[in-house]
């Protein structure tokens, strides 16, 4: 193997256990290229040997990886292990050694996309998977437990789509509502057993008599047979909704209230996105669980401890019929400091139109996340630094962002955008200027410039500022106009500058602001999309022109943004500063 080889396999594959066992090629040829000024000139041929390199490594389990690394830079693995890990530590999966295989599920209950919140879910499922070299099921817990949860048809697509994003390789999926049919024969077994009933009772009547009393009501000693009979009914459309369920025997003298006598199928007569009318008794998602982990052969179930009461719900389940349990690992509530996550309240504004859809940056979900040129790897680095803990954890999506930008601030293009801009007649402009040249990126000179035309209408060169610059500066104050020359402000109803001299070290022995700007003529208008839901008509330099839809660019002394459609009209959408 070549040297160059070589060292472009120790970056990816340690970009790769950074990543959680998912190499990305771009935020290599960022790392490799900052680190090797030297690899520049031969980006063309590096890039092809990078995209051949990630290719294999993302075979390789997460061991493999590990072990491939250790051999050839064990200095680098040291490095990134903490990284793999996190920093509060992600622990080894318990008895191991109980288990044939790991297999893990992640079961999205789909009444729209996958959003932040959910994410911790399904990147540590994920993650452990690909450290085990398990099997990873996808189970769409798509049965109607209760009339607050709804089901959306198109969620299943965009469950996938989030899924796609975060790189998530699953090895099966499951439809909950495909399950009917197994639900019902162990209803009918449990019930035939006496370890389940049907109960008749006001659910609130029975809430305040019996469970909170702890007191068994009458339906709990009724015999198999008369059960077995209520049953039928439940199924046949005899009883209403709400006139009856199906509750587990899991015991009414528990410590605990919420435990006695769950409720594990309910009626329900809304319709089914994918099975219509064709059942109306659904079970809770703990009973479907309880089967279904064991059928399944989950071995080991990660989730946030809000489902600590289902879990044991389940292991009801399983006690009852002997079954192995599988191991239950929780983690602590995870709260976004500058994110309001409500899917109801998502799904109704979307519904409404107030959103633009679901890839509306409100949302936050995973399809917003990418419109706005969010990495996956960013999201899923922040995850996976959280540990696996119980305790309740507050983060900032600074935190996000933060490795966002270390992933793309090598490859983002620099460009000029102003919001709302305040015009400026320029005078005094030497004639022999007639365009301004400004990096392509400041840390890679030879990637070259754009250049900025300066047309004049007539004698007239106009620019716009932000308005923002505009308020702060004082009249006769100096400042620079970013890779142009710098200027005199004369503030009054028809803002001007006067021309003062070309170079920066002028600006810098005045004190002068730099500011970013775009020329009056060939500007280019640009529809942006800002975190907070707003759009404003703002405009950039006539270099955005050329930027391929899909590229997150940075708007100099604004922030990036990505580039998400160039016809009929350029719109973007803010990412972070």
């Amino acid at each position: 193997m070549s040297d160059l080889n070589l060292e472009i396999r120790k970056f990816v594959l340690e970009n790769a256990i950074r990543y959680s066992g998912t190499p990305d090629a771009k935020s290599v040829m960022s790392a490799l290229l900052g680190a090797r000024a030297d690899l520049r000139s031969r980006a063309s041929e590096v890039k092809a040997i990078v995209e051949r390199t990630v290719t294999e490594v993302g075979k390789l389990s997460l061991e493999q990886q590990q072990s491939l690394l250790a051999e050839i830079a064990p200095e680098m693995l040291g490095q990134e292990a903490e990284s793999k890990i996190g920093p509060k530590g992600l622990p080894d999966l318990p008895n191991l050694s109980s288990w044939p295989k790991v297999v893990m599920r992640m079961a999205p209950f789909p009444s729209g996309p996958l959003h932040i919140g959910n994410s911790r879910m399904v990147i540590l499922n994920d993650y452990y998977v690909q450290r085990y070299n398990g099997k990873l099921i996808l189970v769409y817990d798509d049965t109607i437990g209760s009339e607050e949860k709804v089901l959306e048809p198109d969620a299943y697509d965009l469950i996938r789509e989030g899924l796609e994003y975060l790189g998530v390789k699953y090895h099966q999926t499951i439809y909950k509502s495909d399950r009917l049919d197994v639900f019902y024969r162990y209803a009918v077994d449990l019930i035939s057993n006496s370890q389940a009933y049907v109960c008749t009772c006001d659910a609130e009547v029975w809430r305040k008599q019996n469970k909170v009393k702890g007191k068994p009501c009458a339906c709990r000693d009724l015999s198999p047979e008369e059960n077995l009979a209520r049953w039928e009914k439940m199924v046949d459309g005899s009883y209403t909704v709400k006139a009856a369920a199906v509750r587990l025997k899991t015991g009414m003298d528990l410590p605990d209230p919420a435990l006695r006598d769950h409720v594990i199928l309910r009626i329900s007569e809304a319709p089914h996105p994918r099975v219509g009318t064709k059942y109306r008794v659904w079970p809770l998602l703990e009973f479907s669980w309880g089967i279904d982990d064991h059928e399944l052969g989950i071995s080991h179930i990660i989730r946030g401890k809000d489902l600590v009461k289902e879990g044991k719900i389940e292991e009801f389940v399983w006690n009852i019929y002997g079954w192995p349990h599988p191991e239950l690992l929780y983690y602590g509530k995870l709260r976004f400091e500058d994110a309001t996550l409500s899917k109801s309240k998502s799904r109704k504004e979307v519904k409404s139109g107030a959103y633009s859809g679901w890839d509306d940056p409100r949302t936050w979900s995973m399809q917003s996340l990418a419109k706005r040129g969010i990495e996956a790897q960013a999201l899923r680095k922040v995850m996976l630094d959280l540990g696996l803990s119980m305790v309740d954890i507050s983060i900032s999506m600074k935190a996000v962002y933060s490795e966002n930008r270390k992933l793309k601030d090598a490859e983002a293009p620099r460009l000029f955008y102003v919001d709302d801009p305040v015009w400026l007649g320029l005078t005094r402009v030497p004639a022999e200027i007639r365009e301004a040249d400004a990096p392509i990126h400041p840390d890679f000179p030879e990637r070259g410039n754009r250049h900025i035309p300066l047309v004049r209408k007539g004698t007239k060169l106009a620019v716009g500022i932000s308005d923002l610059d505009y308020q702060r500066f004082e009249d006769g104050q100096i400042f620079r106009l970013k890779d142009f020359a710098n200027f005199t402000l004369k503030k009054g109803p028809t803002p001007s500058a006067g021309f003062h001299s070309r170079e920066v070290e002028r600006a810098r022995e005045a004190n002068a602001s730099i500011i970013h700007w775009v020329p009056k003529e060939g500007r280019v208008g640009v529809e942006m999309t800002w975190a907070d839901g707003n759009r404003t008509a703002g405009f950039a330099e006539p270099s955005v022109s050329g930027v391929a839809a899909g590229t997150l660019v940075q708007f100099e002394r604004v922030g990036f943004a990505r580039i998400y459609e160039i016809s009929p009209s350029i719109r973007a959408a803010f990412a972070h500063k």
